[in-house]
């Protein structure tokens, strides 16, 4: 027994000292210790500095799929900073003077309005057919799904009449013009490309106009819905456009232009191929990656740009933080060089502890809307829509979406406590409805809010039909989690007056290219331009056009409710009225006599929702419109990138708000900090003062990005540390999609 003992633990030595042997043999011999005098860390530690000081490093909100300019759902800050260092445009906001447009010079070599008698260039043989022979420019190619009548393949009888609305331009006569039309002439600079080579061309242009056409959901499209023909000639260089009637602000038409040659032939609708990458880039950078879960969009210099002026800096990195603590202790250490924010409560305050850090605030010319669909029988009754709208707190639901009480501007409401309509006679109009600066009103309180010592709102009763299994439904266009959390507001508010209402999840697109159209929701909230300009107007409150085709929904007549108690109400006629009635149910039709409501105009059923998504269609207005379209060309409108105060006739706003469609919630605003890590030449000299650069009213001094240069600071770790990971966070155990920022505490969709 003793001697299996011994045997056993000799077996056991003779193992451990083979293993060791073993282990021994597969280390790497180690050098030579370093000596006292070696240099080789330093020089790592300084080419590690130089690399980051090639680095733009900007801070933003948590942000989710969608990077399209031209979807109102993708709306957002971050959109606009990474369209306007990737995407060209025809004109942009002048450096030297950002509130004026001014021609690229990059992208044009002229841009020009030119006589419609002037002869027109033969169309280059085969422009419109090319490579992947998907017939022309704005179709998405043979792999898209086609409508077939469903609520979930809402982008279906788009991507079929993208093609059609395309061919339709280019084979238009477009020596049949008349007197008072638009021709303009476009000549796309010689070299032009995109970042994979691929010529910049007129195909680009009627990619954009097809597309704009035939999507739902799409902003400010008004402009090219006048388009009546795309002729391209010189090959693929010049573009000539002829617009139906005047067109004071064509400068605004072919703002960031997409990649045609890529996205015309791909399998992926038009709405979806920016959700998570930029295929490629016409600016000065392009998108190396976009990483929505880490929260991070790297940019790097686009190496085949052709412009006078490349990039000074190799990589621009737009990162999400989460929330004002971090990201001020990464731009007090260097890991970032600017934040731009929608900022909370504190947000202020807490950057402008950062030493050396500039900010700069501003409001966008994008408001926070609450529309209501025409279309929906709870709400096709003028008196209807007037209570309900009269009945939001619009200064709770500000704060609430926004996450602060103070710098707010809030439009004003043009529905009293009543529920009567304002007009400009008896209200002033409010410089936040014109995208300005100002509000509040003389008693101290924020404009839009109701006063604290008003009766409690009761709904109950004023529409028939509403129940908890039939609730008034409210959609989101996109995920912005403040137009979720103004949405929720909404329905909280409605419901505690006595209006049970919910937030549908249904997604943009099956919102605006079906559900609206067939008035299965009855409200949405959006972020919309401000309409500051007849063309705005025009794109928000003209009947939709005809060109894009809604779809059928299926299943449930309304999405979670009953179909006992609701149905579709057939299309109205445009600018029809009928027989008033003081409330609309969803399941009767007031008989002659009853009530004193009146009904308004709503587009056809099969017609999807463009940038007007309450579905407004009158006749009376659209005449208005047009007149004010044309009349702006003797006054010089189209210059200024912001329209002056009353380019929009009062006649019109008074009109819309008398139909009672949409109720404005909150102007956007922003908050922009840069660090001290940074500097732009401007004339010859170092300029290391932010509030003294060029600001466009998109994207504020961050146009200057291309143009800035790292400098190391005192403050940061970059000269106290040279080791430290730029890119390491400085709270590496902080998610950057976390709760924290979200206006009501969740960070996903409803």
């Amino acid at each position: 027994m003793l001697e299996r003992q011994n045997r056993r633990r000799r077996t056991a030595l003779l193992g451990s000292v083979a293993a060791a042997v073993l282990l021994s043999g597969c280390m790497a011999n180690p050098g030579d210790a370093p000596t006292v005098g070696e240099d080789e860390p330093p020089r790592e530690a300084a080419a590690r500095a130089e690399e980051s000081l090639k680095q733009i490093r900007v801070g933003v909100d948590a942000f989710g799929e969608g990077f399209n300019p031209h979807l109102i759902a993708d709306a957002s800050p971050v959109t606009d900073l990474v369209a306007a260092l990737t995407l060209p445009s025809a004109f942009e906001p002048d450096p030297e003077d950002p509130s004026r447009w001014r021609m690229s010079p990059d992208l044009l070599e002229s841009a020009e309005i030119v006589p419609v008698d002037e002869p027109v260039p033969d169309e280059d043989a085969g422009d419109g057919e090319r490579a992947d022979g998907s017939g022309v420019d704005g179709g998405s190619g043979s792999g898209s799904s086609s409508g077939s009548g469903t609520g979930s393949d809402s982008t279906g009888a788009a991507e079929d009449a993208a093609p059609s609305i395309a061919a339709e331009a280019r084979d238009a006569d477009a020596s049949d013009a008349r007197a008072g039309d638009t021709r303009i002439r476009y000549r796309i600079r010689s070299g032009a490309q995109w970042s994979d080579g691929t010529p910049i061309s007129g195909a680009d242009f009627r990619y954009l106009h097809a597309s704009l056409l035939a999507n739902a959901g799409v902003s400010d499209a008004a402009g090219y819905e006048r388009i009546k023909a795309i002729t391209v000639s010189a090959g693929g260089r010049q573009v000539d456009v002829l617009v139906d009637g005047a067109m004071p602000e064509w400068r605004t038409l072919f703002r960031n232009l997409l990649p045609s040659h890529v996205m015309r032939p791909s399998a992926t609708p038009f709405v979806d191929l920016l959700d998570t990458s930029l295929p490629a880039s016409g600016g000065r950078y392009t998108a190396q990656s976009i990483d929505v879960g880490r929260g991070e969009v790297r940019l790097v210099r686009n190496d085949r740009f052709w412009g006078d002026v490349p990039a000074k800096t190799d990589t621009v990195i737009v990162r999400s933080v989460d929330g004002s603590v971090t990201g001020a202790e990464q731009l007090r250490a260097g890991q970032l060089q600017a934040v731009r924010v929608r900022p909370r409560q504190t947000t202020a305050l807490t950057y402008g502890l950062v030493p050396g850090a500039a900010e700069v605030s501003a409001a966008l010319p994008r408001e926070l809307t609450l529309h209501a669909n025409v279309a929906s029988p709870l709400l096709d009754d003028v008196a209807v829509r007037r209570s309900l709208f009269s009945a939001v707190d619009v200064g709770a639901v500000a704060a609430i979406a926004t996450g602060r009480t103070d710098d707010l501007l809030i439009p004003d409401s043009p529905y009293s406590a009543s529920g009567a309509a304002a007009t400009s006679g008896d209200r002033a109009q409010s410089q936040e409805r014109r995208g300005g600066q100002g509000a509040g009103g003389d008693d101290g309180r924020e404009s839009g809010q109701r006063d604290p010592e008003a009766a409690s709102v009761d709904l109950s009763g004023v529409v028939d039909g509403v129940s908890e299994d039939n609730p008034l439904l409210i959609g989101v266009m996109g995920e912005d989690r403040q137009a979720v959390a103004a949405a929720r507001a909404i329905a909280d508010q409605f419901t505690a007056a006595g209006l049970p209402a919910r937030v549908t999840a249904a997604d943009e697109q099956t919102l605006a290219g079906s559900l609206l159209p067939h008035g299965r929701v009855d409200f949405v909230v959006a972020w919309n331009d401000v309409v500051d300009s007849p063309q705005k107007a025009a794109s928000r409150w003209a009947c939709p056009s005809d060109k894009r085709r809604s779809t059928r929904p299926a299943g449930d007549a309304r999405p979670g409710a009953s179909t006992e108690t609701s149905t579709t109400s057939a299309p109205a006629t445009p600018g029809a009225t009928s027989t008033p009635g003081t409330t609309s149910g969803a399941t009767t039709t007031p008989e002659p006599g009853e009530g004193t409501g009146e009904k308004t105009g709503a587009a056809p059923a099969d017609v999807a929702r463009g940038s007007n998504l309450s579905g407004l269609c009158d006749a009376a207005i659209d005449e208005m419109l047009d007149e004010a379209v044309g009349a702006g060309a003797a006054g010089g409108l189209g210059v200024d990138v912001i329209a002056p105060e009353g380019a929009v006739p009062a006649s019109i706003r008074d009109a819309v708000d008398r139909e009672a469609v949409e109720l404005g919630i909150v102007v956007d605003r922003v908050l922009t900090v840069m660090g001290s890590g940074v500097e732009l030449p401007i004339a010859d000299e170092d300029a290391t003062d932010p509030l003294a650069w060029p600001s466009s009213p998109f994207i504020g001094p961050l146009m200057t990005i291309p143009d800035w240069r790292r400098v190391p600071s005192a403050t940061t770790s970059e000269v106290t540390n040279p080791d430290a990971d730029p890119d390491a966070d400085s709270d590496s155990g902080a998610d950057p999609n976390s709760d924290a920022a979200t206006p009501d505490g969740e960070g996903g969709r409803r």
